[in-house]
């Protein structure tokens, strides 16, 4: 126990030590204004709406409910500070490290090197990202109810029960709804049944299937729910511009280039860019170096079967995050190897052990490199925590190893202009953002965002049409070119364009709200009215969307269904000034603003 105590003590204080700076970290504009600062279901604290928003709405092109509850905890006790958010995430590391450790040892009853694949948990800089990016609190919440089912899966098999079995369930449960990650969590209990429980082939593999059918039932019908609600958002429509063999390509060489960042973790950025197609050379390259692992682990799975063990858990949990269904514009991301590096790192720990067992000589040199690779973490990982201190300092990051692409250029712009600096500076990242990706829709949008700003309509809508012709089906598209035809005073072409919009994403509600908007200046209530209740249907949680409903029905004399929107609107978001004010016109008998 004495032992125990000390190893768990010593992780504890590495691990805060190593991610200290991290408290004084402010917010990023990459999705923490998503989930935290402008999120106005998360960002006014705990109350009836926020939590069954949490559980019925979709955050992020994704449904992580709990993940919404724990920022929505955040800001009711600490408020909208980044400080307090930070230390959080650096709590759940510290507790998943400690798992880690326990779990490990409860799995094996090898305490040292259960110590080392902690260690290299808490310490491996790609791990960085999960900790030190508010956002992320879903990798860390998630990962932590895996461990916790891991460890009740050990007592399970100790003294299989029912009631057991459910406690594996409820903790898988738990992380599903932290993170849809962990539809893998099922597959490493058939690894562990391998080694080290070696629960087969005492018992048949059908068997230990067939007790795990309601955990594969769970992950499928998680992973469904969020491919659908990512198709619905648009999220996962960026896979559509790649043949399946370009994103085969792609994942294959992100396998490899996650194990080249393992033993090698330099050039750390939170945007890999997707290249579309990778070189043959690099593809086949790629394929061959896990066709040779794959080969060795299995040739050796009866003497060293942590080998294949690590290896698949490595391979396994990567599947859900690899690109082979592309959400989003990433090639890579080292928050994705937050759980399947333990693989890795329990085969390290366990080779060491091999080679300690077979050659005791060879002891103080294992541990001397043992040690030494934990020091190099250590200062790897405190370094890259400062890289994440603020927007400006990571993006800069970025571009001084060499990650100059289109997102982090884009990236940075915006953060320039948030923070108010010249706009030439801001002007000139967007420019550079569109040299190295001349189809990069979001910086060409910005553009003209700015364009229209200085009144410069013209240049405004020859950005856009620019845009419309490298993606003409890009439903966002139609909508900014009909919001531009409405400055130049051409109603019927607005309404043009946000029909199209609408055709081509029919579960846009802010489209809706637009084309009401357009309906309003034209004083056509009734077909604004339509509009504005499509649109809180699609999106119930749309405060704004309901307040102009209500606005509408005041207008057309509706008073009491006006009043039902504006406290309904009211509910959801406290703080909604607009409908404060049209509840109390109603009140006082004035007539609501026909535009």
């Amino acid at each position: 126990m004495r032992r125990t105590w000390t190893i768990i003590a010593t992780l504890v204080i590495v691990t805060v030590a190593a991610y200290w700076q991290t408290g004084r970290g402010d917010f990023v504009n990459l999705d923490d204004d998503v989930y935290v600062v402008t999120q106005p279901m998360t960002n006014q604290g705990l109350r009836p709406a926020a939590v069954l928003w949490a559980w019925t709405g979709i955050q992020s092109n994704t449904w992580n409910p709990l993940t919404a509850l724990s920022h929505t905890l955040d800001c009711e006790f600490f408020g909208v500070r980044p400080g307090p958010m930070h230390w959080e995430n650096l709590a759940w590391h510290v507790l998943n490290t400690v798992l880690v450790f326990l779990v490990w040892r409860a799995l094996t009853a090898a305490a040292w090197p259960s110590a080392l694949v902690a260690a290299l948990f808490a310490l491996h800089p790609l791990h960085v990202e999960s900790v030190a990016w508010i956002s992320e609190r879903k990798d860390l919440l998630s990962t932590f109810f895996w461990l916790l089912g891991l460890w009740a899966y050990v007592h399970y098999t100790r003294l299989p029960s029912r009631t057991r079995l459910v406690g594996v369930m409820v903790c898988f449960a738990l992380g599903l709804l932290a993170k849809p990650m962990n539809v893998t969590f099922p597959c490493t209990l058939l690894l562990v049944d391998y080694w080290p429980l070696r629960r087969w082939p005492a018992q048949s593999w059908w068997k230990l299937i067939r007790e795990k059918l309601p955990l594969f039932g769970m992950a499928a019908a998680l992973s469904l729910a969020t491919y659908l609600s990512q198709k619905s958002t648009g999220a996962a429509n960026y896979g559509q511009r790649f043949t399946f063999a370009a994103r085969l390509g792609n994942a294959l060489v992100a396998c490899a280039r996650y194990l080249g960042k393992t033993f090698w973790p330099e050039s750390l950025v939170p945007f890999y860019p997707h290249p579309g197609y990778w070189p043959v050379g690099a593809v086949l390259g790629a394929l061959f170096l896990l066709i040779l692992i794959s080969a060795l682990a299995w040739r050796t799975r009866r003497n060293y079967p942590w080998l294949i063990v690590g290896w698949l858990w490595f391979v396994g949990t990567l599947v859900p995050v690899i690109g082979l269904v592309q959400v989003g514009a990433q090639s890579m991301a080292d928050r994705y190897t937050y759980v399947p590096l333990l693989g890795i790192f329990t085969v390290l720990a366990w080779a060491a052990a091999a080679l300690v067992a077979h050659w005791p000589r060879c002891r103080a040199l294992v541990v001397a490199i043992a040690v030494g690779a934990i020091g190099g973490c250590f200062v790897l990982t405190s370094k890259q925590v400062a890289v994440w201190q603020n927007s400006f300092r990571l993006y800069e990051h970025s571009l001084a190893v060499g990650e100059d692409n289109a997102t982090i250029q884009y990236l940075l712009a915006t953060a320039l202009q948030a923070a108010g600096r010249p706009e030439a500076e801001v002007v000139a990242h967007y420019q550079r953002a569109i040299a190295l990706a001349p189809d990069y829709i979001n910086a060409y949008t910005q553009l003209a965002g700015i364009a229209l700003g200085h009144q410069r309509i013209d240049e405004a809508r020859r950005i856009i049409e620019h845009t419309l012709r490298l993606e003409p089906r890009n439903a966002g598209l139609h909508k900014n070119l009909g919001a531009v035809s409405l400055w130049q005073g051409k109603p019927d072409e607005s309404i043009a364009q946000l029909e199209e919009a609408l055709r081509l994403n029919p579960a846009d509600p802010s489209t809706y709200c637009d084309l009401a908007g357009v309906y309003l200046r034209l004083n056509r209530l009734a077909e604004a009215r339509q509009q504005l209740e499509i649109a809180v249907r699609v999106a119930p949680w749309d405060f704004s969307a309901r307040c102009n409903l209500g606005i509408v029905l005041s207008a057309l004399g509706q008073k009491a269904e006006a009043r039902r929107c504006f406290q309904r609107a009211l509910w959801i978001n406290p703080a909604f000034a607009e409908a404060s004010r049209q509840l109390l016109l109603l009140d006082q008998g004035t007539p609501p603003p026909k535009s």
